[in-house]
């Protein structure tokens, strides 16, 4: 339960922290390596659209996957790393669209973990095309 808590609460401050520091940032140590990347890809508008998603390590950036979602769908995705990694950020693209999201609070994990996120592609008057992770690291 204590590991619960303490995944959860390193990671809800990083819960839509968009890109910026990237670059920025330094390496980190830690026990734990990241098993599965899931994904949810929200296509909400009125044809089908192709995203594509670039996870970035300190490595580099792994291989960039793309996925065709017909219009009105939702569908998730999983990226599985063949190898132990260090994941810094999440890059994403669809249509005229392109955002990161940049990947927090992993450095205290001492167990393999999981990360989820939802990559939301809406155009009208009052909402945006979004990546954001969401604060759980359970697989």
């Amino acid at each position: 339960m204590a590991r619960d808590v303490q995944r959860r609460h390193a990671l809800v401050s990083a819960a839509g922290v968009i890109s910026g520091l990237a670059g920025c940032m330094g390496a980190f140590a830690s026990d734990g390596s990241l098993t599965e990347l899931n994904v949810e890809l929200r296509n909400g508008n009125g044809r089908a659209r192709t995203f594509h998603l670039g996870l970035e390590t300190e490595s580099g950036m792994l291989e960039w996957e793309s996925y065709h979602i017909a219009a009105g769908v939702n569908e998730r995705v999983s990226i599985t790393p063949d190898e132990d990694i260090s994941p810094v950020a999440l890059h994403g693209a669809a249509g005229d669209f392109v955002g990161s999201v940049d990947i927090l609070g992993v450095t205290n994990l001492d167990d393999d973990y999981c990360l989820r996120f939802q990559f939301v592609y809406v155009r009208s008057a009052t909402e945006e095309p979004q990546i954001a992770q969401i604060a759980d690291t359970e697989c």
